[in-house]
């Protein structure tokens, strides 16, 4: 099912963080997301660890061929596209470093940003740390009436009184008091999630039931939750998320109803109504 090349070696490296990217093609994202790395980080050891879902040929082996990283990076080939949570959990089995940071190849990260969220880690009774995401400033072929430029695309994430999960502001100024507020959350997208590996693999990582993805990252935060810590979102900590920019533009389809029924299953007993704490 998968191949591995090592374009750096890591026997003698020990990261603090292991950065795990999904790839699907993308590769102008891509390329911008791993650029951004390095300021990111500000100094921190850190490794990546891409895990290719099966991209279009040519464009991989082109991309992967001119590849000269600037960090150790793990390269995992999988000869189809086996979905969000189960490369998520491929590239944790991979991993060497105490913290995971889970990144989508389309989030484009600020100066900084993984090393705010190392510093919450360091409370031990945060269990997953998220942040501050913004839309593009471009819409990128997409919809900007439901991704206006700059605004918040993602602070934390909360359910209504319906039960249904939504973006807590999302669509506002990423300036407002509101938004900047360093507070605990109820959730936090996989989009850009840094949690405890030890932990990650105690509660046995994402769940692969929801297939190519939508919900994995909730029921992660539930669980952690159950498991006694907290989470959190640094809104120091800022990226760009180019949202929807990969299934968009490849018409790839999620199963977002079969999966919010698949979590209601496990979760629907334990879920409270959240949104309105943030008022």
């Amino acid at each position: 099912m998968s191949k591995r090349k090592r374009y750096s070696p890591i026997n003698k490296f020990k990261p603090l963080v292991s950065i795990i990217i999904p790839v699907m093609g993308r590769f102008d994202l891509l390329t911008q997301c791993l650029d951004a790395i390095p300021e990111a980080a500000n100094g921190l050891g850190v490794e990546v660890i891409l895990i290719d879902n099966n991209s279009p040929k040519e464009e991989a082996d082109k991309f992967y061929s001119e590849l000269k990283p600037e960090t150790p990076l793990t390269l995992i080939k999988n000869s189809a596209n086996v979905g969000f949570p189960k490369a998520c959990n491929m590239g944790a089995n991979r991993s060497i470093a105490p913290l995971l940071f889970f990144l989508n190849s389309d989030v484009i990260l600020h100066k900084n940003a993984i090393d705010y969220l190392v510093k919450d880690m360091d409370d031990p009774k945060i269990g997953i740390a998220g942040m501050l995401l913004v839309f593009p400033e471009y819409s990128d072929g997409l919809n900007p009436d439901i991704r206006p430029a700059g605004k918040v695309q993602h602070v934390g994430m909360d359910t209504n009184i319906h039960g249904n999960w939504i973006h807590t502001f999302v669509g506002w100024d990423a300036n407002n008091p509101k938004v900047l507020q360093q507070r605990e959350v109820y959730a936090v997208t996989g989009a850009a999630i840094m949690t405890r590996r030890k932990l990650f693999l105690k509660v046995g990582g994402f769940q692969e039931i929801y297939g190519l993805g939508t919900y994995e990252d909730i029921d992660f935060c539930m669980s952690v939750r159950e498991s006694g810590y907290n989470i959190v979102v640094n809104t120091k900590a800022v990226g760009i998320h180019h949202t929807g920019a990969t299934a968009e533009f490849y018409k790839i389809g999620y199963p977002m109803n079969q999966n919010r029924l698949t979590f209601l299953q496990r979760w629907a007993n334990k879920l409270r109504w959240s949104e309105y704490e943030r008022w």
